[in-house]
């Protein structure tokens, strides 16, 4: 015999009475408070055997490992991800003297020439001591796994000898970009010289 959280010993035949309406009381009250979730509260009377069987539950009844992962990418628009993969790195590889951080901005492979813009990007480094990168990001389209992005860059670098005036550049650069595994790549600029002055 089951024992239920009431204080005292109830009869045996009262209890029999009182299991089979407690379902109905439930529903019958969630039908008078809440009118919207008739079917939340016919689910809540099933046995755990019934709702075990049943087929087409509701979205939220379904376990978050059920539903297909997102990628990140799904949830960024294009420009989010051209900022994420582009011009964020880029801005912390300049201002932080990294050449590692710039270069892996760019597709290697794609770009025309890459190696000597490396090396004037090395030396654009080693004079300069401080340098500032801003953008703004104008516009950006795409065509299946290739983008262009038009940007207002503004950079201004000071050099190491105290002697040499700082250099200040603001220009509107449109970048041509691959769409890679990595994310977007960086395969050409214009004008060509304004990263490396």
């Amino acid at each position: 015999m089951h024992e239920l959280p009431f204080s005292g010993t109830p009869d045996s035949h009262l209890m029999q009475n009182r299991l089979p309406t407690i379902p109905c009381l439930t529903l019958l009250l969630a039908l008078l408070l809440a009118p919207g979730s008739e079917a939340a509260c016919l689910s809540s009377a099933w046995s755990p055997q019934e709702q075990k069987g049943q087929t087409g539950t509701a979205p939220e009844a379904q376990s978050p490992d059920s539903s297909a992962p997102e990628s990140s990418d799904d949830k960024l628009d294009l420009s989010e991800q051209v900022i994420r993969d582009v011009f964020a790195p880029l801005q912390r590889g300049f201002e932080g003297h990294n050449l590692y951080q710039v270069s892996a901005v760019f597709d290697t492979q794609e770009m025309p020439d890459y190696s000597h813009f490396r090396d004037r990007l090395r030396a654009f480094f080693a004079d300069y001591d401080s340098l500032r990168f801003r953008y703004q990001l104008l516009q950006v389209t795409s065509n299946k796994n290739r983008a262009f992005a038009v940007a207002d860059i503004a950079m201004e670098a000071t050099p190491h000898d105290p002697s040499q005036v700082t250099v200040r550049r603001d220009s509107q650069v449109r970048f041509q970009m691959k769409l890679t595994p990595k994310g977007w790549k960086l395969v050409g600029f214009a004008p060509a010289d304004f990263l490396t002055p």
